[in-house]
């Protein structure tokens, strides 16, 4: 093992890796996870990923890919987990980690990979704060930062309630605070996504990428990616511009039509870039929104520091993302609060 890795940031990384409420939802991830923030090869393995993806989720996804793909351990460990069947977490677990001591390269050689969850229950955030930004205006740009597979930049697509139904493709959000769900979303005119490795939900091999990012023991998500991609042919077209945000940004925005607001947004992308690439894209957004008609929404962790927005202690504790927002030629503001993937939504009070 490389003695230059930081195996005790790695150990950190597992431990935090899911907010208090999912630790009690999830019991064979945190099971999992409790077993590999103590075990050497694990965390070499998350210390051995490129800075910008040292997620535990990464090595999570690469052992359910493993499974998808028909490992004789691991496929059926995850295909119980995903059906609701797993009757022993914490010897699943064990059995998991002897995968990776036995047979690291199993994993080690995915770990190429970016995480793109591309959650489309961040869908239920957007359309509340898209809601706001446009109260005048009919139409609408969207431009969206860290696109994956563009799920989210049909944010419109997705009902949203606060208790489930038959609906597959339905987002299921407990709006804490009062939130507007009824008023009409404006139409969009022209979407637009941004990322420097797109995915492709009609490629076999990104479209199982994505599904392996998927939580296992969260049936009703994997239902929802499985509906979503049935459905996406028949939702409006987008376009997807390969290349890192500073790099495309101009570039989106000669796309559209200035004289129709443009929204650009972004969830959960920061936590992947450098402190210096996050700096310099805030504040490219921010001069865009303060200058011109252009509106942001921002859905990251509260670890992220937003220029002008002060972090929300509060929501630290609760594992919460921070919703910061600006209008057209206005200032950022702290909107609200909610779960990294829209299961609850808190706004935050205003005057």
């Amino acid at each position: 093992m490389n003695d230059d890795l930081d195996l005790d940031d790695a150990r950190k990384r597992y431990h935090f890796a899911l907010a208090p409420e999912d630790y009690e939802r999830l019991p064979f991830y945190s099971a999992l996870l409790g077993q590999l923030e103590h075990d050497d090869v694990a965390l070499g393995l998350l210390a051995g990923v490129r800075v910008e993806q040292r997620n535990p989720m990464l090595v999570l996804a690469a052992l359910q890919l493993a499974g998808l793909k028909g490992h004789p351990v691991l496929g059926a460990i995850y295909a119980a987990a995903r059906g609701g069947e797993l009757e022993e977490p914490e010897g699943a677990a064990r059995d998991v980690l002897a995968v990776i001591r036995e047979t690291p390269d199993v994993i080690g050689d995915e770990l190429w990979r970016s995480t793109q969850t591309n959650e489309p229950g961040r869908s239920a955030v957007i359309q509340a704060v898209v809601r706001e930004l446009s109260v005048t205006s009919a139409a609408i740009n969207v431009i969206e930062v860290g696109t994956s597979a563009g799920i989210n930049l049909c944010f419109d697509q997705f009902p949203v309630r606060k208790i489930d139904d038959a609906n597959p493709l339905t987002l299921v959000c407990d709006d804490v605070t009062p939130i507007d769900r009824k008023s009409p979303l404006p139409d969009v005119a022209m979407r637009i996504g941004i990322d420097p490795y797109p995915l492709d939900l009609a490629n076999d091999d990104d479209r199982m990428w994505l599904k392996a990012c998927i939580w296992p023991e969260q049936r009703r998500r994997h239902e929802r990616f499985d509906a979503v991609v049935a459905s996406r042919p028949s939702w409006p077209k987008a376009t997807v511009l390969t290349g890192r945000a500073l790099e495309r940004l101009d570039d989106a925005m000669t796309l559209v039509d200035s004289n129709v607001m443009t929204v650009i947004f972004n969830t959960w992308v920061a936590f992947y870039l450098s402190p210096e690439e996050q700096r310099d894209y805030f504040n490219d957004v921010i001069a865009r929104c303060a200058n011109n008609n252009v509106a942001w929404i921002s859905v990251e962790s509260t670890l992220i520091p937003v220029p002008g927005v002060e972090v929300d202690e509060a929501a630290h504790v609760r594992g919460a993302s921070q919703v910061v927002a600006a209008a057209p030629r206005s200032a950022p503001v702290l909107w609200g609060w909610c779960h990294a993937h829209g299961r609850w939504l808190e706004r935050v009070t205003t005057s």
